[in-house]
């Protein structure tokens, strides 16, 4: 929920800043994508704080998540926050305050990041005091283009049913490093940067300790996804981006950096349902994972 230790005690959550580096390291070693909560208007935290909290979740490489909630703090009469509340020691941010704290966190999100949700949908009844419009993100996005800005994470750049041909789109891949490696994120997006798919993949550093002995002097694909209709050709569902090929250029394109960087094999995280899916494109499965 935070990365401020002061506020971790503050606010009783049982561990300390060190516990989710450890968290997001043991996971990146094992090539989970990194799913992370954050939480501003929390006690003990103020407007600066809360941004310069956000800015650390990407500026330092033991963190970086792939994909974030951001849920304001909400005040709930059961909660023992009430009685902070009642004592006067914590208040919720106003209208005014929230958006200028989401609308910095926006723009400091970075391409590779797809924020999920903002605000957590609680019923306004339930909520005591404070923001309790389930529709903020879409008040922070056109505030935002008000001032001729945007946020850039995947949710924001998705092309969704937007029609666009194969020819316009090209691959890009953005590399920044991570507590246990380089990544790199491939996406094939539009010259306005709307993605049609992407591929997370880690390049493990060569003295970091392996979890699992499979992984042994391998490289890692944490996550593919491509969006769907948004190809158009005809009515044709081969049009789809799905049918595309795009996951499977994606995957060519990942084994030949694993390849360039001296990796023995290319691992995969993948769930049942997937399996079949890149079994078709040469993968084997082991006990673990697929290669």
């Amino acid at each position: 929920q935070s990365l401020n230790d002061d506020v971790l005690a503050a606010n009783r959550r049982g561990h300390r800043v060190a516990a989710t580096r450890r968290a997001v390291h043991l996971l990146r070693q094992a090539g989970f994508k990194i799913h992370a909560h954050w939480m501003p208007n929390l006690y003990g935290s103020n407007p600066e704080l809360d941004i310069a909290d956000y800015r650390k979740m990407f500026e330092d490489p033991d963190f970086r998540p792939d994909e974030l909630k951001v849920y304001p703090c909400s005040l709930i009469e059961s909660a023992e926050l009430m009685q902070y509340y009642q004592r006067g020691d914590w208040t919720p941010y106003t209208h005014d305050e929230l958006l200028s704290v989401l609308m910095a966190t926006f723009k400091e999100t970075p391409e590779y990041c797809r924020l999920t949700r903002v605000i957590r949908d609680i019923p306004s009844t339930d909520i005591v005091e404070g923001n309790q419009l389930t529709n903020f993100r879409q008040i922070v996005a056109q505030e935002l283009e008000k001032r001729g800005e945007a946020s850039h994470d995947i949710r924001a750049r998705e092309i969704r049913y937007t029609q666009v041909k194969q020819t316009e789109l090209h691959l890009d891949e953005l590399w920044y490093n991570a507590n246990i490696g380089d990544e790199v994120f491939l996406q094939y997006i539009t010259e306005d940067r709307q993605i049609a798919g992407f591929l997370r993949l880690s390049l493990p550093y060569a003295d970091e300790p392996v979890i699992h002995p499979e992984l042994e002097k391998s490289a890692m694909i944490r996550e593919i996804h491509v969006y769907g209709q948004s190809l158009g050709i005809g009515d044709d569902q081969s049009g789809m981006a799905q049918h595309s090929g795009l996951g499977k250029q994606l995957i060519e394109r990942a084994i030949e950096l694993a390849s360039e960087r001296g990796y023995e094999q290319l691992a995969v995280i993948s769930a049942i349902g997937t399996r079949e899916y890149y079994r078709k494109r040469g993968f084997h499965d082991k006990e673990l994972y697929q290669f």
